[in-house]
């Protein structure tokens, strides 16, 4: 069954998603996304839509932010959180 999220939270998963584009070359900025997504993910938990929570941990436990080099999951994250952000749009029907 789907989730049908909150319109602030489906827009925070956007936000997030499109700070993950910038955090790709950006040490800080993957810190920030990786913050905020963890934020996120206890709001949902918080709120019981443990489907969406559980997705959001999966990106999560790819997502490890590094010093001074490119991370090697940046793509497979990106279209990770995308999708999340994406479905969660459908299932609200926006």
């Amino acid at each position: 069954m789907a989730e049908k999220l909150p319109r602030e939270v489906i827009e925070e998963l956007e936000r997030v998603s499109r700070l993950h584009e910038q955090a790709v070359c950006d040490h800080e900025k993957c810190r920030e996304f990786s913050e905020n997504l963890s934020d996120v993910l206890v709001r949902l938990e918080d709120m019981k839509f443990y489907k969406t929570a559980d997705k959001l941990m999966s990106v999560l436990i790819n997502c490890k932010p590094k010093e001074a080099s490119h991370c090697e999951k940046a793509t497979m994250v990106g279209e990770m959180i995308k999708n999340v952000a994406k479905e969660a749009k459908k299932d609200a029907g926006k």
